[in-house]
């Protein structure tokens, strides 16, 4: 297998457990925040999937974590959200997706430019 394919495997595998970290957001309580987190850490391995493999896989697990996080997770979601957490720790973590989405983003331009 070459250094390609296994970015490109990585890949889809990155896609397919940001989906899977979609059902315990649902879950009240410490469930979906930790849900949030696994989610935000195959964000950021996706993003090292963009620099020799096709970008696909980046945008694909953004989608994915950012539906869940404002429809699905019961900490975070837009409506009718957990009433436990401040608007401060949601700010906080909204920060940090739009974040690690604002790099990948310059990455894929960067990488459509070459």
């Amino acid at each position: 297998m070459s250094y390609k394919s296994v970015k490109n495997l990585i890949g889809w595998f990155v896609v397919g457990l940001s989906a899977l970290a979609l059902a315990p957001s649902v879950v009240p309580g410490s469930m979906a925040v930790l849900a949030f987190y696994l989610s935000l850490a195959l964000l950021l391995v996706s993003l090292f999937t963009i620099s020799s493999a096709n970008h696909r896989h980046f945008q694909l697990t953004a989608i994915i974590v950012g539906v869940g996080m404002l429809v699905l997770n019961d900490y975070l979601r837009v409506i009718m959200p957990s009433p436990e957490p401040t608007w401060l720790n949601r700010i906080a973590l909204y920060l940090v997706y739009f974040t690690i989405c604002g790099v990948g983003m310059l990455k894929v331009k960067r990488q459509l430019n070459r």
